[in-house]
């Protein structure tokens, strides 16, 4: 298995998602900002739906079209 790390950083914000080739590994998330931080283990099942939810939430608040 190769785990890929991707992260974004902004200010003082950073955002990270690991995962590897398993089929059955568990996608790791982590928001982190300069007050408060939240780390999750996604069931791969379940990523489609957050990013849906996730695509939602920003053109619904995106003001910058």
């Amino acid at each position: 298995m190769i785990e890929t790390r991707k992260v974004y950083k902004r200010d003082d914000v950073q955002i990270e998602v690991v995962y590897d080739t398993g089929t059955l590994s568990k996608i790791y998330l982590g928001v982190h900002t300069a007050q408060e931080s939240f780390e999750v283990n996604l069931d791969r099942r379940d990523l489609p739906h957050l990013n849906h939810m996730v695509k939602e939430a920003f053109n619904q608040t995106n003001t910058t079209r």
